[in-house]
């Protein structure tokens, strides 16, 4: 009896210490984030939580460079999979409508992941905004891409 308490001790302890390392966001998910803030290619986005059809999110920031945006989204909470939206919708400061090539995304117990990439983006836009409306629903997140500006509500 005593080998099957400490065998269940050890599984439990090594799942509880595998889902804290999942969960420490000091490490970048993505090496092209960290190497976008060298460049200074890396929009923090610091906007508060918005719900689409009972989905709460944030976009985290953005990766505009060499003519592709990627814009980054999490959503937290316990057995938060999939709460993020399937599809967004960018517009530029010039009106321009961005074409969605490709998604990837994560998941944890606590928290999804996901990266929205655009290819063909024109240079020089100093703002875009994400967003989606569908049944009267809808979010925006209104981002800078200004070095040092912040366009978020």
């Amino acid at each position: 009896m005593r080998r099957v308490e400490w065998t269940l001790l050890f599984i439990l302890g090594g799942l509880a210490l595998y889902f804290s390392l999942m969960e420490l966001t000091h490490f970048e998910p993505d090496a092209r984030i960290k190497e976008a803030r060298k460049e200074g290619a890396y929009f923090a986005v610091h906007a508060p939580n918005q719900t689409f059809y009972g989905k709460s999110f944030t976009v985290d920031g953005v990766i505009y460079k060499d003519g592709e945006l990627h814009v980054y989204m999490t959503s937290k909470g316990l057995f938060s999979w999939p709460d993020l939206p399937n599809t967004i919708q960018v517009i530029t400061d010039r009106k321009e409508e961005l074409n969605h090539s490709s998604y990837g995304g994560t998941s944890t117990l606590f928290r999804s992941s996901g990266r929205f990439t655009f290819k063909e983006v024109p240079e020089g836009i100093k703002s875009i905004t994400v967003f989606q409306e569908a049944y009267g629903q809808s979010f925006s997140f209104p981002i800078s891409l200004v070095k040092g500006g912040q366009t978020n509500e």
